[in-house]
């Protein structure tokens, strides 16, 4: 990699995390709740017990779970609770944004719910990033998962899951760190199947820096990447549910346990997703038409057919999350 390459990223990273930081995460409540509640639907009873164990010692359990139940859920039965503590936890790196200063610096990690585009593992070895009128970037070699030893060197969303799902899944880890780690498995499992965490789309002047993953594209109600983090929220997430289970059971049913510990796979399957779909041929037009002019990019209208769409990738994809999320915890808790 040369050396204005390696500049750009440091660049590109540090700018990332604060715009990261101000602007959509991920999937919403609704969508991380999904989710999580998918997973909740294939666990074993002997998996709730555990998971539900662990998670009892989270540092902050009292005030960001406890206290935050809502008095349906928690005078109600035993499995609506667990369903809501679990979705809870796949959230809570979304909610520690908003905790004081100290107890935000304790937990936020912003780097960790994306990844740089042209960052390749496994089977992921295909950018995510869309060029217009932009040279290819260098192939970022990322490093293994074995390679990932601490904290220290996390800087993506794929590290993320390397280090925290080796905390989690280590009975020697201290049970706070485990609980927080498992909060974030749940959250990162969500994260790398949202295609707009996974790469960007660059042009010679509009965006010479990226679009941030979507957050630069803006549309009739909202920017690309919140548009599609909401894509389910009109119908929260029981009924979201149901529709995941009535369309996509038979599917989900037939994974086993040789889909849930790749998550070179997971991401590949976004960058596909975003290369082909979130990004239309219009807004790609429109924006090389304007790069090299002062006309403003308008402003793009998704229409019935795109929302459709959205819709129905955002299920899948939540739905994938979910079942993978169940098998790993299945195998490793």
């Amino acid at each position: 990699m040369t050396d204005s390459r390696k500049y750009f990223l440091v660049s590109l990273f540090t700018c990332l995390a604060s715009l990261f930081m101000h602007s959509s995460l991920a999937w919403d409540s609704v969508g991380h709740r999904l989710s999580a509640s998918v997973a909740a639907h294939y666990l074993s009873a002997g998996s709730k017990t555990e998971l539900l164990r662990i998670l009892q010692q989270h540092p902050r359990f009292q005030q960001d779970f406890v206290a935050q139940m809502p008095a349906s859920i928690a005078n109600g039965g035993e499995e609506g609770r667990f369903s809501w503590l679990v979705g809870q936890a796949a959230f809570w790196p979304d909610i520690i944004r908003g905790l004081p200063e100290s107890e935000r610096e304790k937990y936020n990690r912003a780097n960790w719910h994306y990844i740089d585009g042209a960052w390749l593992r496994g089977q992921a070895d295909l950018q995510g990033n869309t060029y217009i009128g932009v040279a290819t970037f260098d192939d970022i070699q990322g490093q293994a998962a074995q390679d990932t030893r601490d904290e220290a060197s996390v800087e993506n969303v794929m590290n993320a899951l390397d280090y925290n799902t080796t905390l989690l899944a280590d009975s020697l880890t201290p049970m706070p760190q485990r609980a927080v780690a498992l909060c974030w498995v749940l959250h990162l499992i969500g994260d790398i199947h949202q295609p707009l965490h996974v790469g960007s789309l660059y042009s010679t002047n509009r965006f010479p820096n990226g679009d941030r993953g979507g957050n630069g594209v803006e549309t009739d109600d909202r920017n690309l990447h919140a548009r599609w983090d909401r894509a389910l929220r009109s119908i929260g997430v029981s009924s979201n549910l149901e529709i995941v289970l009535a369309q996509h059971s038979t599917t989900l049913e037939r994974m086993d346990g040789q889909d849930d510990g790749d998550w070179s796979l997971w991401m590949k399957e976004s960058r596909a997703l975003l290369l082909n779909t979130v990004y239309t041929e219009e807004m790609k037009s429109a924006i090389a038409r304007t790069d090299n002019s002062n006309e403003r990019l308008r402003e793009f209208n998704l229409d019935d057919a795109y929302i459709e769409t959205m819709e129905y990738h955002a299920r899948m994809r939540l739905a994938l999350a979910g079942r993978r999320l169940a098998l790993w915890l299945e195998d490793n808790l």
